[in-house]
């Protein structure tokens, strides 16, 4: 009997924390309503929807690994809870785990057709997967179901912005607005696309409208900052960047942001202070080495900037537009062997690639290795017949091989391409000439648009 008042106790008890969890949780305070829910599941293993709504606090804390376990967990004791299975499908997505993802929402369609968000989040698993068309499929058969789901809207027009389809992408977002007005990123995903678009007037109208919707409009404000700094409107830039700095001094694309803005004003020691306090915030905040490396090349400081772009390498895997930037930041420090080996990975990432290949013959020739850089230039002309930076190092080559005639050629193609460039004519004018072997130029890397950032149901 005595046992059983205590078994009864303990049940009470969990039942408590329980209940006391779910307010924590709407409060926001998720790491507290994990600790009471696993306080609660150490009395009563057995529960399914308390393991669910520990998922739900691991993930609302970005805690996807242990979201997953507790959802799996939760869906072992209820196979037959769609919702529990809906739930760990997104967070797989979430940690990279699409065929795992896929698995769940096929599950789902299987046992109820009718249950909208396992098409809705497949089209972030198939917009993951650069499968399009079927992220397509998946927005027509959510509307047989839901005809307009917001979410639905939000998440294709993310598939057409990776395609770069901006316009389709646009009226996306604008469909999500029309059907949930306080919709939260639907203002910023419209602001990104008119960036990428070139129209900043728009984009900065569209981040503004983002930064009134809600308090937490940290990222917001950093974009709308960007956008300005863009404009030439510094001042305004600077109020809104250190707002956000003021609120949270830990936020590392804060610092980031005054890095840049200093860079912009021509304030290099100020900005390379930025940069520096990013790194000490978060070492893998993505870029901001080699905006490290860039200042310190504009300094002189080859071997200081060659460090960075080594300590990048090390961390920037195969994204191939990090592969780039670091691959002619190498050259410009100097270090011509390593940057023919990075820009050597990126060719075998992206073949088809001309400015990759150019690159890689630029480093070629830096190295005198003559026709191995011809080789891939001639590559990267083939890719892009219209290319009249190739067409000039080409000619550069050439004449430093004495074949003057070959270099004659390219010239006149450089010169109908670009006939105002300087560097082309006087090459043109002076062919025959030796000198120009330090002339070698590398194609820089424009600012990256804003990978698209998904949202589930």
């Amino acid at each position: 009997m005595v046992q059983e008042n205590a078994r009864m106790n303990d049940w009470m008890d969990a039942e408590k924390r329980v209940e006391h969890a779910h307010k924590l949780y709407e409060k926001g305070r998720w790491p507290e309503a994990a600790a009471e829910l696993r306080a609660a599941i150490e009395s009563n293993p057995f529960n399914p929807s308390w393991y669910f709504n520990l998922g739900l606090a691991l993930e609302a804390m970005e805690d996807h690994l242990g979201a997953c376990k507790a959802f799996q967990t939760a869906h072992e004791l209820d196979p037959d809870d769609i919702e529990t299975l809906n739930c760990l499908g997104v967070n797989y997505t979430r940690l990279g785990k699409y065929a795992e993802a896929l698995g769940c929402f096929e599950v789902i369609q299987k046992v109820r057709p009718d249950y909208e968000p396992c098409y809705c989040n497949r089209i972030v698993t198939y917009t993951e997967l650069s499968r399009h068309d079927e992220a397509e499929m998946m927005f027509y058969l959510a509307r047989q179901v839901k005809d307009e789901c917001p979410l639905c809207y939000f998440n294709i027009g993310n598939s057409f912005y990776a395609r770069e389809q901006y316009d389709r992408a646009i009226d996306c977002w604008r469909q999500t607005l029309r059907l949930s007005p306080d919709h939260t990123q639907a203002h910023a995903r419209i602001g990104d696309a008119y960036w990428a678009k070139g129209d900043l007037q728009h984009a900065r109208e569209h981040y503004e409208a983002e930064a009134k919707l809600s308090d937490d409009n940290s990222e917001a404000l950093l974009d709308l900052g960007e956008v300005l700094m863009e404009l030439g409107d510094f001042s305004q830039a600077e109020v809104n960047i250190r707002t956000v700095v003021e609120k949270d001094p830990q936020l590392a694309a804060g610092h980031f942001c005054l890095g840049e803005l200093a860079e912009k004003r021509g304030d290099f020691a100020h900005a390379e202070y930025c940069y520096r306090k990013t790194l000490m915030l978060e070492t893998q905040y993505p870029g901001v080495r080699t905006r490290l490396a860039r200042l310190l090349l504009r300094q002189n400081r080859q071997k200081q900037a060659a460090q960075m772009l080594i300590e990048e390498l090390r961390r920037c895997g195969s994204d191939p537009s990090r592969l780039q930037e670091v691959g002619e930041l190498l050259i410009e420090a100097r270090q011509t062997h390593k940057a023919r080996e990075v820009l050597s990975r990126l060719v075998e990432i992206k073949p088809h690639d001309a400015h990759a290949r150019h690159n890689l013959a630029v480093s070629c020739f830096l190295l005198d290795s003559l026709n191995e850089g011809i080789r891939h230039c001639r590559q990267a002309l083939r890719l892009q017949p219209k290319y009249p930076l190739a067409l000039y190092n080409l000619a550069l080559a050439h004449l430093r091989k004495g074949q003057e005639q070959r270099a004659r050629h390219y010239v006149a193609r450089a010169m109908r391409l670009a006939p105002e460039d300087k560097n082309i004519l006087q090459l043109g004018r002076r062919l025959g000439l030796q000198g120009f072997w330090s002339k070698l130029r590398v194609r820089l890397v424009p600012k990256r648009t804003k990978q698209p950032k998904p949202a589930e149901e």
